[in-house]
């Protein structure tokens, strides 16, 4: 920034009216244009960059924990960095699907739609279901289901319950019921239930939580870390109980 002396470039009129308000002193009058900030730096450019590279590597798998602890952020300040560049980079282009994510509390009359539908995922007897949902919807449990909707279709969904049926009952609560539509796969529509899921519990102060899965890779991408081994009920073998603090 330089400095210019005011008889050099103002009328003495000008002056002199400036004089009643302020005299003696430096002041600094801004650009005509407002420039955008750390336009004329390298720190703006620096963010950038940074920024694009926090979205990448999360594109290619890193979850949110790592991607904190690697830039030595929040894990807020990574999800806003994520949010914010998505959207930045559908500014102008046609959104092929509009995603909905919901509790089931936001939208009851689902109720038997999500029963009939998990069902059809698992197996487990419809009714079973709809008594977890009821106890949720009712109050009787913090508990929570999840659903991803594509218009008026669930295409993604799971549940959160007490023990997903292993002999660890101390870990607890268990997520449950993960399971996303073949079409709609490889879009984090998954990943982004999971997120909901523990923000919703941990905002009602239940953490940590837990699942049981034989995948590989996968839950790692979301925060999620494997405890130990597990013994599910009427399984042979064991499987992997993983954990989000």
């Amino acid at each position: 920034m330089s400095y210019i002396k005011a008889e050099k470039v103002l009328p003495k009129e000008l002056i002199e009216d400036i004089q009643q308000y302020i005299s003696g002193k430096s002041i600094y009058i801004p650009c005509k244009e407002k420039q955008d900030w750390g336009s004329r730096t390298k720190t703006k450019q620096y963010y950038e960059l940074r920024n694009k590279e926090i979205v990448a590597k999360y594109r290619e798998g890193a979850n949110i924990k790592l991607l904190a602890d690697t830039y030595f952020l929040s894990e807020k300040s990574i999800q806003r960095i994520v949010r914010n560049m998505t959207e930045q980079d559908m500014e102008g282009k046609e959104v092929a699907q509009d995603f909905k994510y919901i509790t089931l509390r936001e939208a009851p009359v689902l109720k038997e739609k999500a029963a009939d539908w998990f069902h059809s995922k698992w197996g487990v007897p419809t009714e079973a279901y709809l008594e977890c949902i009821e106890a949720y919807l009712s109050g009787e449990t913090e508990l929570g289901w999840y659903l991803c909707l594509d218009g008026e279709k669930i295409v993604a969904g799971l549940g959160v319950i007490e023990n997903d049926f292993h002999d660890r009952k101390d870990l607890a609560p268990n997520v449950c019921a993960v399971y996303t539509e073949e079409k709609y796969r490889c879009k984090r529509i998954a990943g982004t239930l999971l997120d909901l899921a523990v923000e919703d519990l941990r905002k009602k102060g239940i953490t940590p939580v837990y699942l049981i899965t034989n995948h590989d890779g996968f839950y790692e991408k979301y925060g999620w870390e494997y405890l130990c081994m597990v013994q599910g009920d009427g399984e042979e073998e064991k499987s992997k109980m993983y954990i989000h603090k």
